[in-house]
């Protein structure tokens, strides 16, 4: 039998391929340590079962690997040539143990994500139950602030819970795909990168959880300076139209105006509403963008000629979990973008607002501008 050492949890188990479980794993491990210090040694192990002992014989291999021999002692001829191909096999194990680790962690990820969206699902049906039992009784008020004010710490609970096994997951993958890049693993590659696609769109989720928490307990922090709103669309409008080619991102009448914000807080929400326009308008090719000065205050626009938002649910949209019942089914999401945009611009002291009829939907805010002396 084959042993190599496992990178994550530092000890050495049975080579793919080989039975994974052993009699006595006790007596096995202080064999195979005795293996590696001493390179090779003797002894009897307890296999098939508890109650058989075999003659068997530890001989250590490259990158702290061991090889055990059951049933007897080879002839020294044996072990030199066994020695002289121990380290192609142990290379080859090595990169099936890979593959193998590779293929397991997509699998993790994927179960992940159809778990994250079984969540937003549910809280899609908590808010629809929340919301029609505030119409229909107002006496049950309290208790269901209660019961928000539970599920947002559970999902404060949840997200942190999430946030450090996908951090070092992320890491793991993007290293591995660079190591396989280098061999022919194709298969492999793409396993990793659809992995890598379900840990981006989970570590998304769990920042957009984290920032209602954050919002919910008042402790979203902000890091104001002053600079010119119209570069920041310029870039926001760059970074989006990379990774979109159903739709082309057209700026108009972008006026250069200065303003005091969190640079990053307003890139978020920038980025929501396009990202929103692009979703919500899947037959239509463009979204538009314009800002312009209203009373003291520059007000930054998004167009799409999209599905547009009924007139008795546009006053909801900037609700949190709020989703249009006609395109909740549609189209995947929690429905906090516009909540944690709408609070973003309410912590600038400005205010948000939408516009919708049959051919699209226009979303908008507005924060004030610095007039210089």
């Amino acid at each position: 039998m084959i042993f190599i050492r496992d990178p994550e949890i530092n000890i050495l188990l049975p080579a793919p391929g080989f039975q994974q479980t052993i009699p006595d794993g006790k007596e096995w491990y202080s064999f195979l340590n005795k293996t590696v210090t001493q390179e090779f040694y003797t002894g009897t192990l307890p296999f098939p079962d508890n109650a058989s002992l075999q003659l068997a014989v530890g001989i250590a291999g490259p990158s702290h690997s061991a090889v055990v021999l059951l049933g007897g002692h080879p002839l020294e001829a044996d072990l030199t040539g066994l020695k002289e191909i121990l380290p192609i096999l142990i290379s080859l194990f090595k990169k099936e143990q890979e593959l193998m680790s590779a293929r397991i962690r997509t699998e993790l990820a994927e179960k992940t994500a159809a778990k994250a969206e079984k969540l937003a699902n549910t809280i899609d049906l908590m808010r629809l139950n929340l919301n029609d039992a505030l119409i229909k009784q107002e006496k049950d008020r309290k208790d269901i602030e209660e019961l928000m004010r539970k599920k947002d710490e559970f999902m404060d609970v949840a997200s942190h819970e999430l946030k450090t096994p996908l951090t070092s997951m992320k890491a793991y993958l993007q290293i591995l795909q660079r190591a396989i890049t280098k061999g022919d693993n194709g298969h492999a590659i793409r396993f990793v990168e659809h992995a890598n696609t379900q840990v981006d769109r989970l570590t998304a989720l769990v920042n957009d959880l984290l920032d209602v928490s954050k919002i919910q307990a008042g402790q979203m922090l902000y890091n104001f300076g002053e600079f010119d709103i119209s570069e920041v669309i310029n870039e926001v409008v760059s970074q989006i139209q990379v990774g979109v080619s159903t739709h082309k991102v057209i700026v108009e009448n972008n006026i250069p105006a200065i303003i005091n914000s969190d640079r990053h807080r307003l890139e978020q929400v920038i980025g929501n509403f396009l990202s929103n326009a692009i979703k919500y308008s899947p037959e239509a090719d463009k979204v538009l963008v314009s800002s312009g000065l209203f009373n003291g205050n520059v007000r930054v626009t998004v167009t799409d000629f999209g599905i547009g938002i009924p007139a008795e649910m546009q006053a909801l949209v900037f609700d949190r979990f709020y989703r249009v019942h006609t395109s909740s089914q549609k189209f995947p999401g929690l429905g906090i973008g516009l909540y944690i945009s709408a609070e973003i611009i309410k912590r600038h002291g400005g205010h948000v607002g939408v516009n919708s009829d049959k051919r699209g939907t226009r979303f908008y805010f507005e924060i004030p501008i610095v007039v210089k002396p």
